[in-house]
């Protein structure tokens, strides 16, 4: 695949896309989520039947191997659920 850019690169720009934000002003940084170098070298050497799915910056990432970037915000009580091991248990029970 002949990327015109860096999947790490279409990734921060997705994303400051969507939040209406500069890319090149963009907090947090990608490293917080994933090794941008590892995802590069992985994306760019398939043959485009790799798919890269990770949580970055309040979103459910998807990077293929024909350089498309998804989103999907995530649901923050799903987060909340999966962090307990989701057994969360209502704040008013003992």
């Amino acid at each position: 695949m002949a990327w015109g850019e860096r999947p790490s690169a279409a990734v921060v720009e997705t994303i400051a896309q969507a939040e209406g934000v500069d890319p090149m002003t963009f907090e947090p940084s990608l490293y917080q989520a994933i090794d941008p170098d590892a995802l590069d070298t992985l994306i760019e050497s398939a043959d485009g039947e790799v798919t890269v799915v990770f949580t970055f910056a309040g979103y459910t990432v998807g990077v293929d191997g024909t350089g498309t970037v998804t989103l999907a915000p995530i649901d923050e009580t799903e987060t909340d659920d999966e962090s307990s091991g989701g057994d969360a248990m209502p704040s008013n029970q003992p």
